[in-house]
């Protein structure tokens, strides 16, 4: 009897074939080992190499497309839309709510992205909602989509930038511009906007990494990592999720070097913003030129057939065809 079994095919599932750069402590320590590791504390307190663009889209009213290092992410917000549902009518704030999706070829572990997405988008949501004035839009329900074009690391945090740029590009009303940033501490060691692979080495080897195999009994390390969302102008966070065993003295260390961070970004961020409103007041002077200037056009035409008559006016702008012969 021929038996038939299914298997699956990484290279044609969109997966990376590439095996696990490390599986076990041993290969952590190695990995570890292999990296440029930063000083035990950072002198400087700055953002990656960062590029944003807002209004990339033509087809939708707020978008924006954010280059944080190698991580990329696309925000687009829609206009709020009236609520259907009845039992969401009844609250007394707008509904605020992201979707976060990868693109096929931004990720090569498929068997976890529909869960990571709805992981991004609930924090997305958290992020977002102290930002966004719901109470201007009763009854309504605001989208906000993002798209994930590359994960180097800093995801959470690029994705929130991103996204409050795409708001005010859509001229959503917010309290304040929102900027985020990354922390972890790994072995003593600090990593300001870590890398995709310092985030996978934390999450698989923080059990294991933290136990001295000389000491007795055996003593836990700090490992863990940080995300802030910062309002400056208020002072206010609005979001701060940590991951990982830390102390109180290295959870506000770490905090304040994300809340340095944000107060950089928070410059680019204004900037690129500033930058977005002079090329579209540009942009409305030179339609507004150009109008003028055709209803001028259509001014002289008006009066041309008031002094001239229809007929006139008809056989003065009729021009004759050079090439054609006459009998």
């Amino acid at each position: 009897m021929l038996r038939v079994t299914q298997t699956k095919n990484s290279l044609l599932d969109g997966a990376s074939i590439a095996e696990e750069l490390y599986t076990t402590p041993k290969d952590g320590d190695d990995f570890f080992d292999s990296l440029s590791k930063p000083a035990k504390e950072p002198t400087k307190l700055a953002p990656r190499n960062t590029f944003i663009r807002a209004g990339v889209l033509t087809t939708v009213r707020g978008s924006a497309y954010m280059e944080y290092g190698n991580t990329k992410v696309l925000a687009i917000v829609s206009p709020p839309k009236e609520l259907i549902r009845a039992s969401a009518r009844r609250m007394n704030m707008g509904v605020l709510s992201c979707y976060v999706n990868f693109a096929a070829f931004a990720t090569g572990d498929l068997e976890s992205v529909a869960e990571r997405e709805r992981h991004l988008g609930s924090m997305l949501t958290k992020a977002m909602e102290p930002v966004v004035c719901r109470t201007e839009f009763l009854n309504f329900q605001l989208d906000i989509r993002v798209l994930i074009l590359d994960d180097d690391g800093c995801l959470l945090s690029t994705a929130i930038n991103c996204c409050g740029v795409a708001l005010v590009e859509c001229g959503i009303s917010t309290y304040d511009l929102i900027t985020a940033s990354t922390a972890c501490i790994f072995r003593d060691h600090v990593f300001l906007n870590p890398s995709a692979k310092v985030e996978e080495l934390l999450w698989k080897h923080r059990g294991n990494s933290g136990t001295s195999e000389t000491s007795t009994p055996p003593s836990v390390q700090e490992h863990g990592l940080i995300i802030t969302a910062s309002m400056d102008t208020f002072e206010q966070i609005a979001q701060c999720q940590q991951c990982g065993y830390l102390s109180p003295e290295t959870y506000v260390k770490l905090l304040d070097y994300t809340l340095a961070i944000n107060k950089s970004l928070r410059q680019l961020v204004r900037g690129v913003l500033t930058k977005r409103v002079k090329e579209q007041h540009e942009l409305d002077l030179r339609e507004k030129a150009e109008s003028a200037l055709e209803d001028q056009r259509l001014g002289e035409i008006i009066e041309k057939l008031k002094t001239q008559g229809l007929d006139e006016f008809i056989q003065s702008n009729i021009k004759e065809d050079p090439y054609v012969k006459r009998n």
